[in-house]
């Protein structure tokens, strides 16, 4: 049977995943458009130095962030699949674990905040990032039982309107001429906007009553015990994803972030896509996996032939239209931000790469693996970031970003035996970019009459 025949087959059988997908990617697709222009008009008024002031602010509180991680991403949506009639108490657990590490991580941030020695201004904005952490966690929440029903859409929809008011918000903001510290204001008013919307959503699709929740310790001690090691890691990841930013404000100062997160913001645009693609077929991988342990790895392997080409593609369109982006969209102020761009989509593939990757680890208890990796990566880009940054300032931080994702995401997994086979995938995809189309071939007459 040709590939026009197939196709047909395989896409009524995963057109479940496929339209997830595709909502996921249309959410994305509109957000990422309307705050990249959002962002091109605001960092234009507020210039280099005052957008890397609130690039910082952000930033730093995504770190703080992390304690409300706890891991536990993952495996509320794996144990939402796996525990169909205990759901309450599964999302009353969670909820109340992943509330409380995100109002530990504001305190922190407002402890840091207080015991710097920095302007009113950025001690302003500092506080705000601080309220701004829990409320994003809620959003966040709702966000995970939609993934786990395939149900993307709703998630979707409210971020995108939430994204759209706000954005309106801003250009109103600028056309009044506020000061920096409302464009911070106004991204509260965001997540608390995507908060009700959310919360609507849940109501409308019939999820379990929040007075059904219930906290079980029991039921948060064998999810702590499980997922410690994945919030090591997601402490390590974070690190090494934002701590560039707050290197460059602390060793090259705001005007340096703010040329940094112009480029770092045309470089991340597509990461969407791949987060949106391994987000949806999730839940089909974790009964796979289950099931057929061949058709698993096929699978896999398939997922990192499509994020490594997707990567590339990432790169090539950067370099071809990336320049004239920056110049057009942000002005003459940001065109150190070119050459930056440039070195940063380099880590593209490999970021791609690791979203899968971290779903793995996930699926296949291989937890220690991705806390290996991450901590590797978060080493390297710190020592980089204070070897490279104080010569060549943000270019030198981009660098920092490149070495340290081809590190942690592919070289380091060569070494353990549990991870080659992946090590191994990965190259595959990398160095055997012929074989992609008759593979996909291969797996998709496979599924196509299994």
């Amino acid at each position: 049977m040709s590939i026009f025949g197939i196709l047909p087959k395989l896409a009524r059988r995963y057109w479940r995943y496929i339209a997830n997908s595709l909502w996921l990617v249309s959410d994305r697709l509109l957000t990422s458009l309307i705050g990249l222009l959002v962002v091109a008009v605001v960092a234009r008024y507020l210039g280099p130095s005052d957008f890397g002031l609130l690039s910082y602010t952000f930033s730093t509180a995504l770190l703080f962030s992390v304690v409300g991680q706890l891991g536990l991403d993952g495996l509320v949506i794996r144990e939402i699949i796996n525990r169909p009639d205990d759901v309450p108490r599964v999302l009353g657990t969670v909820f109340t674990l992943k509330f409380a590490g995100h109002l530990l991580g504001a305190v922190g941030l407002v402890v840091y905040t207080l015991s710097m020695s920095v302007n009113s201004t950025e001690r302003t904005m500092l506080l705000l990032a601080a309220v701004f952490i829990p409320l994003a966690s809620l959003s966040g929440f709702f966000g995970l039982w939609f993934h786990s029903r395939v149900q993307a859409r709703y998630n979707a929809i409210s971020s995108s309107m939430s994204v759209l008011l706000v954005g309106l918000g801003k250009l109103g903001l600028v056309w009044m001429g506020f000061t920096v510290v409302a464009f911070a204001a106004a991204n509260i008013v965001q997540v608390l906007i995507s908060v009700a919307l959310s919360l609507r959503f849940y109501k409308r699709q019939k999820g379990p009553p929040l007075s059904h929740w219930r906290f079980s310790p029991a039921f948060a001690r064998m999810l702590l015990a499980e997922s410690w090691l994945l919030f090591l890691g997601s402490i390590f990841g974070l690190i090494y994803l934002k701590i560039d930013v707050m290197m460059l404000r602390w060793l090259a100062g705001p005007a340096e972030v703010g040329r940094y997160a112009v480029a770092a913001t045309l470089s991340e645009a597509a990461y969407f896509v791949p987060a949106a693609l391994v987000a949806s077929v999730f839940p089909k991988l974790i009964e796979t996996a289950k099931a057929d342990q061949d058709l698993f790895n096929r699978q896999f392997q398939a997922l990192f032939d499509v994020l490594w080409l997707a990567g590339l593609g990432m790169i090539a369109t950067m370099f071809l239209v990336g320049g004239p982006l920056i110049r057009f969209l942000f002005g003459v102020d940001y065109g150190p931000s070119v050459p930056i761009l440039m070195v940063h989509v380099l880590s593209a593939p490999f970021l791609f790469m690791r979203i899968a990757f971290t779903r793995w680890t996930i699926i296949g208890g291989g937890a220690t693996f991705f806390v290996l990796t991450e901590g590797l990566g978060a080493l390297t880009n710190v020592a980089f970031n204070l070897l490279l940054i104080p010569h060549y300032g943000s270019l030198g931080a981009a660098f920092a970003t490149l070495l340290s994702y081809a590190t942690a995401t592919y070289l380091t997994l060569a070494i353990p035996r549990r991870t080659r086979p992946i090590f191994i995938m990965m190259s595959r995809s990398a160095f055997m970019p012929w074989r992609t189309p008759k593979d996909f071939f291969d797996y998709a007459r496979r599924s196509a009459h299994a």
